[in-house]
């Protein structure tokens, strides 16, 4: 593979800083996480701020500028000089503009940190494992930046908001939760979560949070030996009267019956919701065995 690095860093600011490449001999790529500066972008100086990623190709003019903005001087970045024809062909697979706005991804950010420990390893330097880390950057930067155009339509943008919705629920169903904790998870007001939750998945927030409950008190009836009032209240429900009234509304045994049955027994129901982000329900039969055991 012809693909070399040439230098892979993390740079923070917080004197005045200028520098410049006229123009410079390799890609540079470089990515704002912290505070604030000005690049030179077609010609123009443009603010750039935590998300806005770089990448200017060989022949291109870079110029930067670290300076106070709002009183302040506090810039953070990594930033990485690479040549080969693998990253010419990569530049080539679709039109890229040398300013565009991603996610901080944690993945990606773990493999610009990696590839900069590997850059600065003194012994036993992998020129392999740094080629491949590099490839593995860019196409993580590819799809940020798609994820970032996908994110403009209003029914993608919508599905996100649920997911977060659903994500903050499975973590926290076991304990007392108020739909207004939910809603700002997703950065929505009570009204917007209540109505696109129930569009997106058909559950109301509170039916899905007490179905997370109940898949789990299930699980600890089969599988534990805890007292039955033990579990309604490590699985979020205030009282064991009202546990039973919904477990038993809910799979058509109370929980004592459960717990009197063989735990490989399938109740009517159990797999519709689980405590992950999968929903079972629509499985056949030969997939629902291999998934749940």
């Amino acid at each position: 593979m012809d693909l070399k690095l040439h230098a892979c860093a993390y740079s923070f600011h917080t004197l005045p800083f200028k520098t410049s490449f006229t123009p410079p001999p390799f890609f540079l790529f470089r990515l704002q996480v912290m505070g604030s500066c000005r690049a030179l972008v077609k010609g123009k100086m443009e603010v750039i701020e935590p998300g806005d990623l770089l990448i200017y190709p060989p022949g291109e003019l870079y110029h930067l500028e670290v300076e106070a903005m709002d009183g302040n001087i506090e810039s953070g970045d990594y930033y990485l000089l690479c040549e080969g024809s693998w990253i010419e062909q990569w530049w080539k697979t679709r039109p890229r503009p040398i300013q565009q706005r991603i996610h901080l991804d944690a993945g990606m950010l773990s493999l610009w940190q990696q590839l900069s420990i590997e850059q600065h390893r003194i012994v036993q330097g992998n020129p392999e494992l740094i080629r491949h880390l590099l490839c593995a950057l860019c196409l993580s930067l590819d799809r940020l930046s798609e994820e970032a155009v996908s994110r403009q339509d209003p029914l993608v943008r919508s599905n996100e908001m649920v997911l977060l919705m659903q994500r903050y629920i499975n973590e926290h169903a076991l304990r007392p939760l108020r739909v207004e904790e939910v809603a700002a998870a997703a950065g929505l007001s009570v009204s917007r979560a209540v109505h696109l939750f129930k569009k997106l998945t058909g559950y109301t927030i509170i039916h899905y949070t007490q179905e997370i409950r109940l898949s789990n008190a299930l699980e600890r009836i089969r599988y534990t030996d805890l007292g039955l009032e033990n579990i309604a209240g490590s699985c979020g429900f205030g009282t064991y009267s009202y546990f039973h009234k919904v477990f038993k509304a809910r799979y058509g045994v109370t929980p004592k019956e459960v717990r009197g049955r063989p735990p490989e027994t399938i109740l009517e129901g159990t797999y519709v919701i689980t405590s992950g982000d999968q929903n079972l329900s629509g499985v056949s039969p030969d997939a629902r065995k291999f998934l749940t055991n």
